[in-house]
């Protein structure tokens, strides 16, 4: 393959180790830009400064190795080559990181297989691109072609062996279903009215021939029964690699019927709804052609009207046109449904009739002028006649033309008349247009708001942590409070809200013990937790807060505000299974939701003892509980084991909040462990937030919750407003916070 300059990127905290890769990838042809880093803060600024063809890490690393540096790289979304290279890795090992998405593992002693194996993972990276990059185009087109389906007014249906498997939505409400589910598995014979099956059988078998067959009308069947004429347009399509049928289905009901008042008007007269004079010349040519094959005798007649012109003249053209239209009626009543009449000019009218001997045309002919003679017509106080003379002509094989019947008839109708014109020869139709209809276009809006910041609140650190043993004195004095207050309730709880930054109004706080001093006073855990754990009552104290806290919790709840506490749990209960049936029989007896209830343990208690821990969360778990893990963050290489464990929110240590505004390296550690807690499903909080200025950073690096003094301090009352609407203004990096205190 085609050498380029290679940027490359070693995890590794020996330089001459990296300079060996570096030596052998040269020695392969490669020109280097490379960078060697050994922590997780580096690999992160690494990252986040340049781009990368390939990285090489060492497995294990003093708080950092292979598998957090992997997992930075799946974070941030590089798709490129990650080799292991080290010096000795267990098979288990091995197994686990491959599986984890490490492209192979090389032996620094086998540093001969690091070149090759960098070009295999390089070629194919740029194979899996141009893949990535073929199916990204692939479902953009399929998403085109479905929005082009879904937005068509052409019913469009798919059907493999005769069965619906897909329609746009056009087609189901076109044939009156509401889903698509209720209509898979329809035959497609179903939407064809039984008249047609044959015709639409035939249909669709050429859809196998090498020409796909032209659209054909059809009567389609709605769902309810009702019928109406389709065009159906059908042709082959592969789906999901089987050959499946599309159907192109268009409602053809309202063309129709504008094709037939348009047919009708082409040959009907407008007044009298008789045949028109170019119809009326096309039905005599074809009953000529009949007469001259089947040796048949036809008759035509020619009416003159002798009163209308006087009519019209006298009493308007209106008066004339009723006098037509009364003559019409007369024709149909007399000449019957068999004779084929038409308005052949203004005041004449032509009939065929069929089937008819001499002696029955003559009597039709003498009964009509008998009944033209007897009917008059009234109007504006004068009468007059309906009188006429007629022409009658036999048609049979000697005849020439159409034209010649037409001017022979017309002579014999005037008779003893004034001669007349011989009417001319019927003109050529005119095609007649038939309307189309096309579609047309749509629109869309933004919003934002400005909320006002919050004044920063005095702050007061809270001590979670035991601090060093106590004197026996002092034990003596303790131990006497911290019974009192266990067997009369002499401890408190207080509660510190944790906000959500993205503006989720879910009410989450953190509950905190204190006790009850000699003069009121409230003392803080950190001044007696050091003598409760030398005098063995951490036990007995987790015991009271979870009774509180659940009871507490519970009350909220019925109040209707669906709350959550944070319940800290000491080192020693992480290994007491009576804690674990207390809190199921105290959740069950408040008629709780056990997933308002976060039990969370320091992380240093967690990783004393890991297996022990993992099995109290995993019953924590079953129990319906959340778990969390406190002060999280000062030792890195936990990020690992907590990989496996349930944990659902990690709160990092105030120690790394305190100083993020000013420390750089400490801002990008903390952008490296929430994009891995990120990774790994957990949420993550910030402790101990003091500062307006601490907002807008801890929300650039992804923080899901805050805490601390800036919000409220820990409080008996849980009175805390959480906002409603999203509290982060969209034009600055920096938060601004809805007045939530009361």
């Amino acid at each position: 393959m085609e050498k380029k300059i290679l940027r490359l990127l070693i995890v590794d905290d020996s330089p001459d180790d990296a300079e060996l890769a570096v030596a052998s990838l040269r020695k392969a042809g490669f020109m280097l830009k490379n960078q060697r880093v050994q922590d997780l803060a580096s690999m992160q600024a690494a990252l986040d400064k340049g781009a990368w063809d390939v990285v090489l890490s060492e497995y294990t690393l003093p708080h950092f190795g292979a598998q957090l540096a992997l997992d930075l790289v799946k974070r941030a979304h590089l798709d490129i080559p990650f080799l292991v290279v080290t010096r000795n890795i267990r098979d288990p090992d091995l197994v686990k990181i491959m599986r984890n998405g490490a492209h192979d593992v090389v032996l620094k002693s086998q540093s001969a297989r690091l070149a090759p194996a960098v070009e295999r993972e390089l070629h194919v990276a740029e194979e899996r691109r141009k893949y990535q990059k073929m199916s990204l185009t692939l479902n953009e087109v399929e998403n085109k072609n479905r929005a082009i389906i879904e937005g068509s007014r052409e019913a469009i249906c798919y059907c493999q062996d005769g069965m619906h498997i897909d329609a746009n939505k056009t087609y189901l409400e076109m044939f009156g279903y509401e889903d698509l589910a209720e209509l898979e598995g329809v035959p497609l014979m179903n939407l064809v009215a039984k008249s047609d099956h044959v015709r639409f059988k035939d249909f669709l078998r050429k859809i196998s021939s090498p020409n796909p067959p032209e659209p054909q009308e059809f009567l389609a069947a709605k769902k309810d029964g009702q019928h109406f004429h389709a065009e159906l347009a059908i042709s082959p399509i592969m789906l999901n690699g089987e050959n499946c049928t599309q159907c192109v289905v268009i409602d053809v009901s309202k063309r129709k019927a504008v094709e037939n008042r348009l047919q009708y008007l082409n040959q009907h007269d407008p007044l009298t709804g008789l045949f028109n004079r170019h119809h009326f010349t096309q039905e005599l040519t074809r009953t000529l052609e009949k007469a001259k094959q089947e040796d048949s005798r036809s008759a035509l007649l020619y009416l003159d009207l002798h009163e209308l012109k006087e009519i019209n003249d006298s009493l308007g053209h209106a008066a004339g046109d009723r006098l037509l239209l009364k003559i019409a009626r007369l024709f149909r009543d007399k000449l019957g449904d068999s004779a084929i009449l038409a308005r052949f000019s203004g005041d004449e009218f032509t009939a065929l009739l069929h089937g008819m001997s001499d002696s029955q045309i003559k009597e039709a002919v003498a009964e009509l002028l008998a009944t033209l003679k007897d009917t008059t017509f009234s109007e504006g106080g004068k009468t007059f006649r309906c009188d006429g003379t007629i022409g009658v002509v036999v048609i049979d094989k000697h005849c020439e033309n159409a034209q010649a019947l037409l001017n022979k008839a017309y002579q014999a109708c005037q008779g003893g008349r004034a001669s007349r014109p011989a009417p001319a020869a019927a003109p050529a139709p005119k095609p007649v247009p038939v309307p189309s209809s096309k579609p047309a276009p749509v629109a869309e809006v933004p919003a934002a708001a400005d909320v006002p910041a919050l004044a920063p609140i005095p702050t007061l650190t809270e001590v979670r942590r035991p601090a060093p043993s106590v004197t026996a004195s002092a034990a003596q004095d303790w131990e006497a409070r911290l019974k009192t207050a266990l067997e009369k309730d002499g401890f408190q709880l207080a509660y510190q809200p944790t906000v959500n930054l993205h503006g989720d109004p879910e009410e989450y706080f953190e509950v905190l013990l204190r006790l009850a001093g000699r003069n009121g006073e409230l003392i803080h855990a950190g001044e007696f937790m050091p003598a409760a754990e030398q005098l063995g009552l951490l036990t007995a104290i987790d015991h009271w807060v979870i009774r509180q806290s659940v009871q507490s919790l519970a009350a909220l709840h019925r109040d209707g505000r669906q709350a959550s506490f944070f319940v800290n749990l000491s080192p020693v209960s992480l290994g007491d299974p009576e804690l674990l049936s207390m809190l199921q029989k105290q959740i069950t007896a408040a008629r709780l939701k056990p997933e308002y209830l976060v039990l969370e343990a320091d992380e240093s208690a967690v990783m004393e003892n890991p297996s022990d821990a993992a099995m109290f969360m995993q019953a924590v778990k079953k129990i319906g509980c959340r778990f969390a893990v406190d002060n999280f963050g000062n030792n890195l290489s936990t990020l690992n084991r907590l990989r496996e464990m349930p944990v659902d929110f990690l709160k990092i240590s105030g120690s790394l909040i305190r100083n993020l505004s000013t420390d750089v390296l400490t801002r990008t550690s903390l952008k490296a462990i929430i994009d891995l807690a990120k990774s790994m499903n957990k949420q993550t909080i910030a402790k101990f937030v003091e500062k307006a200025d601490d907002l807008g950073v801890l929300w650039n690096l992804g923080f899901d919750y805050v805490q601390g003094n800036y919000f409220q301090q820990a409080d008996a009352h849980t009175d805390y407003t959480f906002a409603d609407e999203t509290t982060l203004a969209s034009d600055t990096s920096t938060p601004n916070w809805a007045n939530s205190r009361r």
